[in-house]
């Protein structure tokens, strides 16, 4: 076919594809100068109003996105989305961008013949790759995975001239029904549920889940237009502004300029450090906003509305709806969930929407998990070459650990596959898996770099816990050794706390031993609950990140434990880190949870007991015939040396009057105290308990 008739063929599909409200996949086989000629002409014969472009040689009027712009792209729409593969395909960013093509649009994806490009390099997957490893050489897994899902999915496939499979297009979607503004039935239940938590009982939020496209922040701006009109004051908050984008919009079309002021957008960090009040507080994209955060905001405002992207590219909502269900149960039992599943942006068989979730592995897994305590468990590995043939087996790795974890990405998918360091231990009973522990083999690193490390004049990309012990702890020697770092750690919640992680981490233990690997480490945004599990398997700590996770708003700790190599030396720095976070707390950690703090820190050995007249002393105290200020420094000492076996009542502000250093009106308004005295009243009546049999 002539490339003119084939360019015509083209617009020909686009055309129908908007009648059909759907988005055109397109992918277009050859050599680069061709394609590039090709998609020149044709973008010169559409009509379209904003172009996106991915890869080198973008159009002067196209925005050419960058993998840093993941998020931001929320919320963003676009007619034209060209993916120039030949400079390499950034599966995060292709898997990001698609949401933001409108129907109508042309989704195109450049790229040589399928035989040729998956014996490519993939160089847009620099960052997933460890030392030494060059992107421009390797070969991972990751594009025969992806050209083997492609060629499955339902699109318009090119190979130079000649269609050599066409679309099998969709009927025509059921006209919507709903009152505007309004697009679908389900949107507009969506409004009233959320108008509901403004007039219905306190306590008792909303959450609001959906796939992208579903209209559920336009839901929210258009809900925000009605309490306006009444009256009411609204408060607005997301991830970012750009998160915010469609609500804002949506909101400020259908409400008039005098109640424009009613709706407030006002990021997270800024609203919690606010006195700020509202008839009704939005979150949009809540699953993108750290739990804690969420927790202190759900703790601040009686009326309030979680939105959130269920899964799809983001990943995290369904991870997000399982770990923050169960505090909503605690906190607020009468709250209600509300899913929208009709998509508004196209209609629901669009064939774009489908290859991604193919794709990418994004489809929710519909069998339902059964599980026999009596029936025999099985432990399998896998490596990166074992998952081409056994992509059902990926599909639930990858779903277990989107579930598990905040933070799971596109690019975590595309490292099982490329990253050859990388391999998988599963729990699993009947071909179905129970648990799954994700390892990244590091170190091994020549001593003359690892020293370079320890120096500060060379990073390695891929060895964080090689690299944390050369540069954080001086123990450039330790870089060298083969080390084992367990990244993820994730368990079907159905079946938490019944011992499976523990048996899991058992089994890697064993292995590593196996394989003489020296020691293993991890590294976590740190909480009670987990730091206890870790340890109680084994680990101990010794780091703690100086700035906390802008995703969880937890600082990092790092941990460690031997497994052919000699116990004591994590031990040393196990001590050497309790002491120098003692010291540092006030200064560097006045904000960690107080409880983390009387786990983690260890006052130094060095400080004296007290003498028989200084506990006396502190007895007068608890009498009341001692002023506070007087047995202020002895009451600091006997807190070093029996803060451990304190109740936490008493503990916990000690430790944050002490170790933090917080100011006494700071701690009285973080333990409810009404005032100095009453705090004072408290210590005194634990002491004299406690005391009274040393006297």
């Amino acid at each position: 076919m002539p490339v003119t008739a084939l360019l015509a063929q083209l617009q020909q599909w686009q055309q129908q594809a908007a009648q059909l409200h759907i988005r055109l996949p397109v992918i277009w086989q050859g050599s680069q100068d061709n394609l590039l000629s090709h998609a020149a002409v044709l973008l010169s014969t559409i009509s379209y109003d904003k172009l996106y472009w991915l890869g080198t040689e973008a159009p002067a009027d196209a925005v050419n996105l960058t993998g840093k712009q993941n998020y931001q792209l929320l919320g963003s729409e676009c007619d034209v989305l060209v993916i120039n593969a030949f400079s390499g395909f950034n599966a995060d960013l292709v898997a990001a961008s698609a949401g933001c093509v409108k129907a109508g649009g042309i989704w195109l994806l450049l790229c040589p013949p399928f035989a040729k490009w998956q014996q490519q390099a993939n160089p847009a997957h620099k960052s997933l790759l460890p030392y030494p490893l060059d992107a421009a050489t390797h070969q991972g897994g990751f594009l025969s995975f992806l050209l083997a899902q492609l060629q499955q999915q339902n699109a318009f496939f090119i190979n130079t001239q000649h269609i050599t499979k066409p679309l099998s297009w969709p009927a025509p979607a059921q006209p919507y029904q709903a009152a505007a503004p309004c697009v679908t039935a389900e949107q507009q239940d969506a409004v009233k549920a959320i108008l509901h938590v403004v007039v219905g009982h306190r306590r008792r939020p909303l959450v609001l889940t959906a796939d992208r496209g579903r209209g559920k922040s336009a839901a929210l701006g258009i809900t925000a237009a009605q309490l306006a009109a009444a009256g009411k004051q609204i408060i607005l908050t997301a991830p970012s502004p750009q998160a915010a984008a469609t609500a804002l919009t949506h909101f400020s079309q259908l409400a008039p300029a005098a109640q424009q002021s009613n709706l407030q957008f006002i990021p997270f960090d800024e609203l919690l450090r606010s006195t700020k009040t509202a008839d009704l507080l939005l979150v949009d994209e809540a699953a993108a906003i750290p739990t804690p955060v969420l927790q202190q905001l759900l703790q601040r405002f009686s009326r309030i509305v979680f939105a959130t992207t269920e899964h799809g590219y983001e990943g995290t909502g369904r991870g997000f709806q399982i770990r923050f269900q169960q505090y909503l149960n605690q906190q607020c039992p009468g709250w209600r969930k509300l899913q929208i599943q009709q998509p508004i942006r196209y209609q629901p068989a669009d064939p774009l929407e489908q290859l991604i979730f193919n794709c990418f592995l994004l489809r929710e897994s519909s069998n339902e998990l059964t599980y026999s305590a009596k029936d025999k468990i099985s432990s399998l590995t896998y490596q990166p070459k074992d998952w081409l043939n056994n992509t059902h087996k990926l599909q639930q790795v990858f779903s277990l650990l989107s579930l598990a974890h905040y933070q799971t990405q596109i690019k975590d998918l595309a490292a099982l596959l490329d990253n050859p360091r990388l391999q998988v231990v599963t729990l699993e009973q009947n071909s179905q898996v129970l648990a799954c522990v994700l390892i990244s083999s590091e170190g091994d690193i020549p001593p003359e770099l690892a020293n370079q490390i320890y120096l500060g004049e060379r990073r390695v990309q891929g060895h964080l816990l090689a690299q944390s012990l050369a540069f954080h702890l001086a123990q450039p020697e330790l870089a060298s050794l083969s080390l084992w770092r367990i990244m993820r750690i994730a368990v079907q919640p159905v079946l938490q706390n019944q011992g499976l992680g523990t048996k899991l981490l058992g089994l890697v233990s064993q292995q590593a031993k196996q394989q003489n690997i020296r020691y293993l480490g991890t590294s976590f945004g740190v909480s009670t609950e987990l730091l206890q599990f870790w340890q109680h398997n084994g680990y101990r700590a010794i780091r703690l990140g100086v700035s906390s996770d802008k995703a969880s708003a937890e600082y990092s700790i790092l941990m460690l434990k031997p497994v052919t190599a000699d116990g004591e030396v994590v031990q040393q720095l196990n001590r050497q880190f309790g002491h120098n976070l003692f010291l540092t707390l006030s200064g560097q950690y006045p904000l960690l949870n107080t409880r983390l703090a009387l786990q983690l820190a260890t006052p130094l050995p060095d400080i004296p007991a007290l003498t028989e007249a200084e506990l006396k002393q502190l007895a007068l105290f608890c009498r009341n015939q001692r002023p506070y200020e007087l047995i202020e420094p002895i009451l600091q000492r006997w807190f070093c040396k029996h803060y451990h076996a304190l109740p936490p009542e008493l503990a916990a502000p000690l430790c944050s009057l002490y170790w933090q250093h917080s100011s006494w009106p700071a701690l009285l308004t973080q333990y409810g105290f009404n005032n100095k005295n009453s705090a004072l009243a408290l210590f005194r009546q634990h002491i004299a308990k406690l005391i009274s049999a040393a006297i």
